[in-house]
């Protein structure tokens, strides 16, 4: 075989190689940008939907104060009720 050809052959599986290399590179690099998008988008909507720890805090603390609070109402009624039924 003559080396013209050999290195003629060499050179073209070289470049099937590098170039079957590049597809995998560009298909690796759509999906991790396919992957960033999601995350994003995902990241977004957890914003926008779901509460935050302070806020869910805060709200259970007025709930918290709103129970109490008619435990409180309901305390003195029963007051009012044990001084009346001892008329």
């Amino acid at each position: 075989m003559d080396l013209n050809v050999l290195n003629s052959w060499l050179l073209a599986a070289a470049g099937a190689a590098g170039a079957v290399v590049w597809w995998l590179f560009r298909t690796a690099h759509a999906r991790i940008e396919k992957a960033e998008t999601k995350l994003a988008e995902f990241e977004l909507y957890c914003a926008k939907e779901y509460v935050t720890a302070n806020s869910m805090r805060q709200t259970f603390d007025t709930l918290s104060d709103a129970i109490k609070a008619v435990f409180a109402k309901l305390e003195r009624i029963e007051d009012k009720l044990d001084l009346k039924a001892d008329k």
